[in-house]
C-alpha cells in the first residue's frame, strides 16, 4: 500500500527538491562533525558537490515530467529551464563564499542552511500548480532570505535592511493569503487547473471577487519581485545584507519571482488578462522610471545596483505584459543574461570594496583608477555595467532587445519606446562608473591597498563575463532553450 502511495504520488519526478533538503541536513551534521578549524571548507564543499548533485539530477531527469502529489506540482520543460537557472546561480554564489563570510565573522552552516532552504523554496514556486504551494514556496524562501539579510548583526545597515523587510514581507503574506481565500471562496479550489477550468465557463460575467483575489495575489508577486511601488523595501534590503546575499537576492528570487508570476497569470487567470494590460501597463513604466531616477542619485555603487536591479524588474513586466509566447520566451532569456551580468558586478564590487565594517561602503570613490591598480577587474567591470546598460555587443543588448521587440509585436509601442527611454537614461549612472574607473585619479586610487579578491572571486567573475560576451555574440541557442521551455504555459 506505502509503495502504491508512493508511485501515485510520483516522487521520482521530485528527486531535484528531495536531494536540497538532504544536502541542508548533510551540511548541519557536516558543521558539528569537524572540528571547528575544518568546518567551514567541509561545509562548503559539501553544499557544491550537493548542489552538482542536484544540477545533474536535473539533468538526468529532464524526461521525467507530469503532475506529481495530485496534480499540486507539475514538471515540465518550464521547470526544468528554472531548476537549472537557480540551482547554478546558488552554485555560484556558494563558490565565492567561503572567505567572504569568514570575513565577516558570519557562522558558516546558518549560512549555507539558509541558502539552501530559500533554494527549495524558489523551486516549489518554479515547478507550483496550487496556489497553496505557490505560497508555501514564498514564504519558505522569504523566511529564510529575512535571516540571511540580518546575519551581518554587528552592522546597522544589515539589521535595519532585516527588520523592514521582514515587516513589509509579513504584511504583503497576509495580502496574498487573502487573495487565494478570495479566488477560493470563488472557485472552491486553489488548483490552477481548476481555477482557469472555473473561470474560462464564466465568460464576461466574472465575479467581482475573482478580480478582488486576483489583484491581492498581483500585490504579493510585485512585492517579491520589487516591482513599483512595492519596492521600498529592496534598496535597504540590499545594502545591509552581506553582499554575496544582495547578489543572490538580485537574481534567484527574482527569476523564481517572474516564475511563479508566468504560471498563475498566464494560466490560471489566462481568462482575465485583457482587463490586466492597463494595470500591468503602469506598473512597468513606473518601475522602470523610478528604478532609474533613484539610482541617478546614488553615490554607493551597491545602491545603485540595488535600484537599477527594480528598473530590470519593470523590463520583465513588458515581456510579462504581451501575454504570449513570444515574450515569455524573451522574460526567460533576459533572467539568464541579468543574473549573468548582476552577479558579476556585484562580485567585482566585493573586490574593490575596502572595509565591510562600515555602515555604508562601495562607493564610487572606491573605483577611481581601477584600470591602473587592476585592468582586468576594471575591464570585466566595464563589461558588466554595457550589459546592464544594454549596449552591444553584450547579452544585455539581446536581452532588451528581445523585451522590446516582444512588446511591439504584441502591440505596445508607446511602452516599447519608454522602455528604450529608460535604457538610454541607465547609460548615464552605469557609465559614471566606468568614468571612475578609467578617467579618475590614477596617482590616488595607487597608493590604496591592494583589493580583496580570491581566486573564486576570479573565476566566477571570469566565467560571467565569458557567458555575457558568447551569448551577445550567439544568443540563438539560449533563445531557442527559453522557447522550448515556454511551450507548456500557452
Amino acid at each position: 500500500m506505502f509503495d502504491s502511495l508512493i508511485a501515485d504520488m510520483h516522487v521520482s519526478r521530485l528527486i531535484p527538491e528531495i536531494f536540497v533538503i538532504g544536502l541542508a541536513l548533510v551540511a548541519i551534521l557536516v558543521d558539528v562533525v569537524l572540528p571547528r578549524g575544518r568546518s567551514t571548507r567541509g561545509v562548503q564543499i559539501t553544499v557544491l558537490i550537493g548542489l552538482f548533485a542536484v544540477i545533474a539530477a536535473t539533468v538526468l531527469g529532464k524526461e521525467n515530467t507530469g503532475e506529481a502529489f495530485g496534480g499540486m506540482v507539475v514538471v515540465d520543460g518550464f521547470t526544468f529551464f528554472f531548476r537549472l537557472l537557480l540551482a547554478i546561480i546558488t552554485f555560484l554564489v556558494v563558490l565565492v563564499s567561503e572567505h567572504y563570510i569568514e570575513r565577516l565573522n558570519i557562522r558558516i552552516a546558518e549560512y549555507y542552511l539558509l541558502l539552501l532552504f530559500s533554494l527549495f523554496g524558489m523551486l516549489l514556486m518554479a515547478m507550483a500548480q496550487d496556489l497553496l504551494i505557490v505560497f508555501l514556496g514564498i514564504e519558505t524562501m522569504s523566511v529564510s532570505l529575512y535571516a540571511l539579510v540580518g546575519l551581518s548583526r554587528q552592522k546597522h545597515t544589515s539589521n535595519e535592511g532585516a527588520i523592514k523587510y521582514f515587516l513589509l514581507g509579513a504584511f504583503t503574506t497576509a495580502i496574498f493569503v487573502y487573495g487565494i481565500a478570495l479566488m477560493f471562496g470563488v472557485v472552491g479550489s486553489t488548483n490552477i487547473n481548476d481555477i482557469v477550468t472555473f473561470l474560462s465557463g464564466l465568460g464576461d460575467s466574472m465575479p467581482l471577487l475573482a478580480w478582488a483575489g486576483a489583484g491581492l495575489i498581483l500585490i504579493g508577486f510585485g512585492f517579491k519581485a520589487a516591482l513599483v511601488p512595492f519596492h521600498w523595501w529592496s534598496p535597504d534590503a540590499y545594502e545591509g545584507a552581506p553582499t554575496t546575499i544582495t547578489a543572490f537576492m538580485s537574481t534567484a528570487p527574482k527569476a523564481a519571482a517572474f516564475a511563479a508570476f508566468l504560471r498563475v497569470f498566464y494560466i490560471a487567470f489566462g481568462e482575465m488578462w485583457g482587463e490586466w494590460t492597463v494595470v500591468l501597463w503602469w506598473i512597468a513604466v513606473l518601475t522602470m522610471t523610478f528604478g532609474n531616477l533613484l539610482a541617478l542619485r546614488q553615490d554607493s555603487v551597491k545602491r545603485m545596483l540595488a535600484f537599477s536591479s527594480i528598473t530590470h524588474a519593470g523590463y520583465l513586466v513588458i515581456a510579462l505584459l504581451t501575454f504570449d509566447r513570444i515574450g515569455a520566451a524573451a522574460m526567460l532569456f533576459y533572467l539568464v543574461v541579468y543574473a549573468l551580468m548582476n552577479l558579476g558586478a556585484f562580485l567585482i564590487a566585493i573586490a574593490v570594496n575596502r572595509d565591510e565594517s562600515e555602515e555604508k561602503g562601495y562607493w564610487f570613490d572606491d573605483y577611481k583608477g581601477l584600470v591602473f591598480r587592476k585592468p582586468a577587474l576594471a575591464l570585466a567591470m566595464l563589461v558588466f555595467m554595457l550589459a546592464l546598460a544594454g549596449i552591444p555587443p553584450t547579452a544585455g543588448f539581446f536581452g532588451k532587445y528581445y523585451i522590446f521587440a516582444s512588446a511591439v509585436n504584441a502591440g505596445f509601442v508607446g511602452l516599447a519606446v519608454i522602455g528604450v527611454l529608460n535604457s538610454a537614461v541607465s547609460v548615464y549612472y552605469y557609465l559614471r562608473l566606468v568614468v571612475y574607473m578609467f578617467l579618475r585619479d590614477r596617482e590616488a586610487r595607487e597608493r590604496e591597498g591592494p583589493l580583496w579578491i580570491t581566486d573564486e572571486i576570479t573565476n566566477v567573475v571570469f566565467l560571467c563575463l565569458v557567458l555575457v560576451l558568447l551569448v551577445g555574440l550567439f544568443p540563438d541557442a539560449l533563445l531557442t532553450f527559453a522557447t522550448n521551455s515556454v511551450k507548456m504555459l500557452l
